[in-house]
């Protein structure tokens, strides 16, 4: 028997990820004046929450059918500061883990968000903490990519509460906007525009995520999902995470329903939410890659073409594509893969493999990106054990235009969700972006979106047996840039109401 949850107390984005469903988004800050006032606004706006209930174009989420699909989604989330203007119980507010009520700014050193990340660097929104994020998600017109009309209707009515309950949405935001406003890239075919899954270096995004028990309401759905996105057991097996590495007040991998809070309804079915604004300087992204493709070429006798293709997909451990180095991890075996029929087979290899045959990262070199961030069987050999506790969910969407410069306003909305802030993001951030010492590459970071400090490098290793001497990327310039975010905490729809009734109480 699969897990059963309770999606109607879950917020939606957290089992269904709303960016593949959703092309536009719009993240709305707001700060408290009046405790009271903001409980009633609290109270009012939880019933535009979109919940987890299934809606007939779930995809691959099993069960009833008993929601009708939004065309524009909602979540809520507060900051530790926004519980503590909510006069929430001293007692209840203590017990939160202390990265949670330290907040983004205060660990900076731990994030990395020093040097060209500094916070002198960040939006001006970010000045003052934000209390509540309201997250809308909207379809788009295909005939003009604009988002649907019912977008600006429902930021009119939240800005109408917020007007009625003394809330204050937080201006600033890239070019002083009243809220951030995101995208996925739209292209355009004959009269119809489309969102394509890439962000604005080119590759596309958001292939794999982790799948956890009852995500998709039905044991063989969970099973199957579970293939390249679960955990890897010393059997070969993929199977299902543990629901408690993503939801609280459920069993995690360490087989442990960890203590939150008092009362524990507060944070039950809930999760942290990671919103981190992430500038890309496409400009010193692309000039780089060319001038050192134009190296690679000749040392390496291949096309300068070639050479730029290769280089990117060392550096981020996926072509451009998407198709894993471990699956094609020769330019010709990548060319090979695109020839044959797009099928079941096809789409399966691009999360169902493994790093533990390729120690030395002769086909996926171990610095690169993707195989930091999520190692699979690289640490352990023959299972997943090591990594099972690190994973997050990813739900980021582009913002901005793209275009071959560094100043314009582009980049990722990098939202992530887990259980745990310091075991699973932060570790990740700073043990495997940050630094080098469990792929054996010392203090350097990612080649994508590690912080700079002195001379950046990245090895590209080959075969010894061949006599030649592995590619060296030295100097690389800072292509990720922070532009602000915060911890927030997705709360149940239990919790919402709680809070904003007042009843709170921990004993």
């Amino acid at each position: 028997m699969t897990t059963q949850l309770d999606l109607a107390d879950i917020q939606g984005n957290i089992l269904q990820d709303f960016v593949s469903g959703y092309p536009t988004a719009r993240f709305v800050f707001l700060r408290i004046s009046d405790a009271s006032m903001a409980r009633t606004f609290i109270l009012e706006y939880r019933a535009k929450v979109t919940t987890a209930l299934r809606w007939s174009s779930s995809n691959a989420y099993a069960g009833k059918i008993l929601a009708k699909k939004p065309k524009v989604a909602i979540n809520m989330a507060l900051s530790w500061e926004g519980f503590r203007v909510l006069e929430l119980p001293t007692r209840t507010l203590a017990r939160m883990p202390p990265e949670f009520i330290d907040g983004m700014k205060a660990r900076a050193e731990v994030l990395g968000d020093v040097g060209c990340n500094d916070q002198s660097r960040w939006d001006v929104a970010w000045k003052d903490r934000a209390h509540i994020l309201v997250g809308l998600n909207a379809l788009i017109d295909p005939a003009t990519g604009k988002p649907v009309p019912e977008l600006d209707v429902e930021t009119d009515y939240l800005r109408e509460l917020c007007d009625r309950h003394k809330i204050t949405i937080m201006q600033g935001h890239g070019k002083d906007t009243p809220w951030q406003d995101a995208c996925a890239i739209l292209v355009q075919n004959e009269a119809t525009y489309k969102p394509v899954p890439r962000e604005h270096f080119g590759f596309v995004d958001g292939i794999s995520n982790p799948v956890f028990e009852g995500q998709f309401g039905d044991t063989n759905a969970d099973q199957v999902m579970a293939v390249g996105n679960g955990k890897l057991l010393q059997s070969g097996q993929w199977v299902p995470l543990a629901t408690g590495e993503f939801l609280l007040g459920h069993p995690d991998e360490a087989q442990e329903t960890p203590d939150t809070t008092f009362p524990s309804e507060i944070m039950r079915n809930g999760t942290f939410l990671v919103y981190r604004k992430l500038h890309e300087n496409v400009a010193s992204f692309d000039g780089y890659i060319a001038a050192s493709a134009e190296t690679y070429s000749k040392l390496m006798n291949v096309p300068v073409a070639d050479a730029r293709e290769i280089i990117k997909a060392k550096m981020a451990g996926r072509w451009s594509d998407g198709v894993p180095l471990a699956v094609a991890p020769t330019i010709e075996m990548w060319k090979a893969f695109n020839a044959q029929p797009v099928g079941p087979d096809n789409l399966t290899r691009y999360v169902d493999f493994r790093y533990g045959d390729d120690p030395e990262g002769l086909k996926c070199p171990v610095t690169s990106h993707t195989r930091r961030t999520n190692t699979r069987d690289g640490l352990t050999g023959n299972s997943s054990a090591l990594n099972n506790r690190r994973r997050i969910l990813r739900r980021g969407v582009p913002y901005g235009t793209t275009s071959q410069d560094d100043t314009n306003e582009h980049g990722i909305i990098f939202l992530a969700m887990c259980a745990n802030l310091s075991r699973q993001f932060e570790f990740v951030q700073q043990q495997w972006l940050n630094y080098g010492l469990d792929a054996n590459a010392g203090n350097d970071t990612c080649p994508l979106v590690g912080n700079r400090a002195g001379d950046a490098k990245f090895l590209i290793p080959v075969d010894p047996q061949g006599g030649d001497a592995p590619f060296i990327c030295s100097d690389i310039p800072q292509f990720v840039e922070v532009r602000g975010g915060d911890y927030f905490f997705l709360p149940s729809m239990t919790a919402l109401r709680m809070i904003g009734m007042g009843i709170v109480d921990p004993t």
